[in-house]
């Protein structure tokens, strides 16, 4: 019969003094000194994230959300398209090999700053910056940054209208004009507004700066006072700091620090870390941490309900059997 042997035979190399040594000389020397001056051999390494604001030229029939409801496209898979990005890359043509990431530098979720209907046109800013998304579309935001007064971020409009218009016919505007309390009521008083042209005898083309931003906020001023918006572009944002000048529709480019200073009155920061804390953007249309943990403050708090609950329940059973016994006797 076979026999079998319960020590495994080992290589000499592993078992003599000698050769113990010569494995940890050559690992030292391979870890220690040689692979910090190789790249291919060094431990990846990740800067980190900071604000970053892209500018986006919004073609019509796109949607501002994440996910689409039908075969459209989204402003979020616009700027994917890394062909559709305009900077100094295209110079050398590095653009076209190179990721959205690559480009970027954004590895978390993207938010637009604001929103287009799908069929307007022109300037948005998309960004992965929560904190910014607040301070610019709340207007009772508490990010004012150490304790400077905020400045309000006007949005300028080219709208195409219906009728004749003239400066008389517009000058409700100035005073602010009621597009029903369903969508906010009485409008503030707009920054600008200007006849640019007549097309022809039945239409106008208004340039309109407001600083507000309630939904479909134009489209419903016009037809508070009897016409309506055939077309509407965003065509500057921040007191005209940002406009759509090199792009074309579908193109998008990267901002600079100091046109985020300026035009959004706002300080690019290194971001925190999304892995270690809740996504504070809100992008995973949930209210509890990251994770689905509930906090212990919460727990507590429904724990103490529960046992109430309980308690009240005993109470009624304990009163029912009173009334029981008394109606029995």
């Amino acid at each position: 019969k076979p026999t079998t042997s319960n020590h495994a035979t080992l290589h000499p190399m592993l078992v003599l003094p000698w050769g113990a040594m010569l494995w940890i000389v050559f690992f030292f020397y391979l870890f220690v000194l040689i692979a910090p001056t190789v790249d291919c051999l060094s431990l990846p390494t990740t800067s980190p994230e900071r604000t970053v604001v892209l500018l986006l030229y919004k073609p019509s029939n796109v949607v501002t959300s994440h996910v689409s409801n039908d075969d459209r496209s989204t402003v979020y898979d616009q700027v994917q398209d890394i062909t559709a990005f305009v900077g100094d890359s295209d110079k050398d043509g590095s653009s076209s090999s190179s990721s959205f990431e690559d480009l970027t530098g954004i590895r978390s979720k993207l938010h637009a700053i604001g929103r287009l209907d799908a069929d307007t046109t022109g300037l948005l800013l998309l960004t992965n910056d929560g904190g910014l998304v607040h301070h610019v579309t709340n207007k009772n935001a508490a990010s004012l940054q150490q304790g400077k007064s905020s400045v309000a971020i006007t949005k300028t409009y080219q709208a195409l209208v219906m009728g004749h218009q003239t400066e008389d016919t517009l000058s409700c505007f100035w005073e602010g004009v009621d597009i029903g309390t369903k969508y906010g009521g009485m409008t503030q008083p707009v920054d600008n507004v200007q006849i640019l042209e007549h097309p022809n005898h039945k239409s106008s083309l208004v340039s309109i700066t407001i600083s507000e931003g309630k939904n479909r906020q134009v489209r419903r001023m016009f037809h508070s006072i009897g016409s309506g918006v055939m077309q509407l572009k965003r065509v500057a944002v921040g007191n005209d700091c940002l406009t759509l000048e090199g792009l074309q529709e579908g193109q998008w480019r990267i901002l600079s620090d100091e046109e985020v200073r300026r035009a959004l009155q706002w300080e690019p920061m290194v971001l925190k870390d999304k892995s270690s804390v809740s996504n504070g953007g809100g992008r995973q249309g949930s209210g509890s941490p990251r994770g689905g943990r509930i906090p212990s403050a919460t727990m507590g708090q429904a724990v103490g309900k529960q046992r109430r609950s309980k308690g009240k329940g005993r109470r009624s059973n304990n009163t029912n059997g009173r009334n029981t016994t008394r109606t029995r006797r």
